[in-house]
């Protein structure tokens, strides 16, 4: 019986490195400033990027941001950080809205990468009137 047990004991140590380990490291949120805008008074908008160390080690990752037609999204000069074990950091990404922008709701896919391969995706959503009344 102690046999199987240690049997037991050793392939369960031996499994988890093979199938890998599913845990989330990262936690992502993001949100779009302001996040009801008009056509009619344009103005800059802030796309903030909280990164947070959900894992037990330093986290090298890299954020992106991708806009649609009708929103420019800037990077910042900085994507990459590191990120110690429980430590958060925001990552701000400018946009605007392109001259052919329409009234409409609007989808920033925001996505972080760690240095060992994880990703993790969030959405911004933008709400775009066409008079300033309408917020």
């Amino acid at each position: 019986m102690k046999a199987i047990m240690l049997v037991l004991l050793l392939i369960s140590g031996c499994i988890s490195p093979i199938i890998g380990d599913s845990t989330q490291k990262i936690k992502l949120e993001s949100e779009i400033i302001p996040s009801k805008i008009s056509l009619e008074e344009p103005q800059p908008l802030s796309l903030e990027v909280r990164v947070t160390n959900i894992g037990k080690s330093i986290e090298i990752v890299v954020a992106d941001a991708t806009g649609t037609e009708g929103l420019n999204v800037s990077k910042p000069s900085r994507t990459t950080l590191a990120l110690k074990q429980g430590e958060s950091r925001i990552i701000v990404f400018n946009a605007t809205l392109t001259r052919d922008a329409v009234p409409g709701d609007y989808r920033i896919d925001v996505q972080v990468k760690t240095e060992s391969g994880d990703v993790v995706s969030s959405v911004a959503r933008l709400r775009v009137v066409a008079k300033k009344g309408l917020i």
